[in-house]
């Protein structure tokens, strides 16, 4: 009885032992099945490697980078690397045949690569057992195709060559739109721009060919494909971009600024038609070499700029290189994105938008403008040291009213007004798709730590900073009904077959202001253009709508130094393009006229216009007059130096982008003769 009980105990034991070795033996298999489909090509790969094979990269197509009409902005050419197999050329020195192939490949080589019959001679002896020695590099396709016709003939005896594909980044158009394209370093790595900013899409999978002997020794090939990288179809127009490089290098010529900038954009999508600034100039077919766009003495003022942000300890520690290379980046990085100012007057239809939107103010409401405000026991002027007298909301924006500004600021309040500041994305990165971006988040009150004086200054652009893609973001928001979008600079992107993989639809963020105020607006700044402070600004046969500024630069305020500015639109009523201009510190005799700024978004705006088949409206505009004859501190129509306030980042040109903090500097610019005093 005991027995039978054991053997009943005995089978189940085995029954489960069994079971579990079959399991056990299940998932191997199933593993095994797994890893055959999975990673059956890496396995097999991997083991040819280890054999007596030769294994060659079959290297991706980085993706091009095209403007919105097609126009190729960046490709990846094909090059060919010479590649010798020394053993197979070598074959058996003892053999007569091998020895008769290794004389034709020499005098192959030499006849159609002029290479050095006894270099190659002694190279691949050297390297003797090795299957693959790169030979020279980046042939073109016109030099192999010759040698590669003769090795394929019948009764060729050249052996052990070989050529691997190779791409090499081509710029067709050189300088054109730098920092907005970007360029890339060895390895398909994108630096700045487009290049950097989607690098993971342009690039691809490299594959690879293994040759190998079997087993009846034959030679046998096993190649996994290539996977090219996706192009990029950007928003950016390359005869808008022309146009805004051409007129900012003429600007340069005339008026030789620290730095004029531009940005053209479609203020109903949020996308960038075209930017530039002439810090920013090089060719991204040789992005490190900027002798053919700058003296030396040119450079040398960028490098002294730039040291300015370090200790004397750390000036002190810096190579020769490390001083080229901060020179680099500050030529590389992108003005219009990474670099803060004080806007100036140009923020003053934001001050008037949030009081509209708050009810803190009506269309219609006047002001008193007696030539100056007192704040906190700070004496306020404006730029008109008479006044204004009484002004509509309408005039306090065309005559740039700053008295008028800070009243209607003090009705919004700190609360309303840091607000507002925050929803027309000031002190935010407004996310445009490209690398290096700053915030001046750190350069923007709250209204915690906001005083009076702060309120009152920041109502017409002084005591924050600002980028130039922020304040076209918030501008086109104000003028297009109130929808804020997230500015881009690519529309689509499309894989090696152009079949589309996504499509960029435009991004509505939020909404700001509403139609009505939107339409108050355009009427006010179109009345600038017309009979106000930017008459400089208009463009014969159309309808243009603007605000002018000029702000002095912190630490300069006794040298008369300004930068000034125009943000307007056309047409005013129905706006289609939006253009902001800046130009920093021109070399002329009267610096605080904006008129250098508007002047230049005229000329950008007459050629972008019919160009981009905007309706031509009107015969006739109002007389302009030439740059340098607008505004100044003392016209009733102007805008002067003294309406603005100090330029955070005059020298160095680095955005004090969220590094600066609010601190007695903010109350330095009543200590010196702003605002217009004499």
């Amino acid at each position: 009885m005991k027995t039978k009980i054991f053997n009943r105990k005995m089978k189940k034991k085995l029954l489960v032992a069994y079971m579990l070795i079959l399991i056990a033996l299940l998932f191997v298999v199933g593993h095994i099945i797994y890893i055959s489909l999975a990673k059956g090509d890496e396995y097999g790969l991997l083991v040819l490697s280890q054999q007596d094979s030769r294994s060659i990269t079959i290297p991706y197509k980085r993706g091009d980078i095209l403007d919105r009409n097609g126009n190729v902005l960046a490709t990846s050419t094909k090059v060919y690397n010479l590649i010798l197999d020394p053993k197979a050329m070598l074959g058996d020195e003892n053999d007569e045949t091998s020895v008769e192939n290794l004389n034709a490949t020499l005098d192959a080589l030499v006849t159609y690569f002029g290479v050095n019959r006894e270099e190659v001679s002694t190279r691949i002896h050297e390297k003797k057992d090795s299957r693959y020695l790169v030979y020279t590099k980046h042939l073109t396709h016109e030099q192999v195709t010759p040698f590669k016709e003769m090795m394929s003939d019948e009764n060729s005896k050249i052996t052990g060559v070989f050529f691997e594909d190779e791409y090499v980044r081509k710029y067709p158009y050189s300088n054109l739109a730098a920092t907005l394209i970007g360029y890339t370093n060895s390895g398909d790595s994108g630096s700045w721009g487009i290049e950097e900013y989607y690098n993971d899409t342009l690039n691809g999978t490299d594959g690879r060919q293994f040759s190998y002997f079997n087993s009846e020794n034959t030679m046998e090939n096993i190649i996994k494909d290539a996977e090219d990288g996706c192009s990029i179809i950007s928003s950016i127009d390359m005869n808008v971009q022309s146009i805004i490089e051409k007129k900012i290098a003429s600007w340069n010529e005339q008026y030789h600024p620290v730095n004029v900038a531009a940005i053209v954009a479609d203020p109903n999508t949020g996308e960038i038609l075209g930017m530039s600034s002439s810090k920013n100039n090089y060719d991204l077919n040789n992005p490190r070499d900027l002798t053919p766009f700058y003296t030396e003495e040119e450079l040398q003022q960028v490098l002294d700029n730039e040291l300015m942000r370090y200790t004397e300890e750390e000036q002190a520690a810096l190579t020769e290189d490390d001083k080229q290379l901060i020179i680099l980046n500050r030529v590389w990085r992108n003005y219009c994105i990474s670099d803060s100012y004080e806007a100036g007057s140009t923020i003053k239809p934001f001050t008037v938008a949030a009081g509209l939107e708050e009810g803190a103010i009506s269309k219609d409401q006047t002001f008193v403008c007696d030539g100056s405000e007192t704040v906190a026991d700070r004496h306020i002027p404006c730029h008109k040291r008479a006044g204004h007298g009484v002004v509509s909301v309408t005039q306090a924006i065309m005559q740039s009213c700053n008295d008028a500004l800070m009243q209607i600021a003090f009705k919004i309040g700190k609360d309303s007004f840091c607000k507002y500041q925050s929803q027309f994305g000031f002190g935010l990165k407004t996310g445009i798709d490209l690398p290096g971006e700053v915030s001046c988040a750190s350069l923007i009150y709250t209204a915690d730590n906001m005083r009076d004086i702060d309120l009152a200054t920041n109502s017409f652009g002084q005591n924050f900073n600002v980028t130039m893609v922020q304040m076209v973001a918030g501008f086109s928001a104000l003028i297009n009904g109130g929808n804020y979008y997230q500015p881009t600079v690519v529309r689509q992107i499309v894989n090696s077959d152009g079949t589309v993989v996504e499509n960029m639809e435009k991004k509505l963020v939020k909404n700001v202001v509403t139609q009505d105020t939107t339409d108050f607006l355009r009427n006010a700044l179109h009345e600038t253009v017309v009979g106000g402070t930017g008459k400089t600004a208009a463009v014969a046969g159309y309808e243009v709508a603007g605000k002018t500024g000029t702000a002095q630069i912190a630490g300069k305020r006794d040298q008369e130094a300004y930068i000034l500015s125009f943000m307007g639109y056309a047409p005013y009523d129905n706006p289609e393009v939006v253009c902001y201009v800046i130009v920093d510190e021109p070399s002329v005799e009267d610096r605080s006229s904006s008129a250098y700024a508007s002047r230049l978004f005229s000329e950008i705006m007459t050629e972008v216009l019919p160009y981009m088949g905007v309706y031509s409206e009107i015969e006739t505009i109002p007389e302009t007059t030439p740059a340098g004859e607008g505004e100044n501190v003392t016209d009733t129509d102007g805008e002067p130096a003294s309406d603005e306030g100090e330029n955070v980042t005059d020298t160095d040109g680095e955005p004090a982008s969220d590094e600066g903090v609010h601190d007695e500097s903010y109350d330095a610019p009543y200590d010196g003769p702003l605002y217009g005093d004499e």
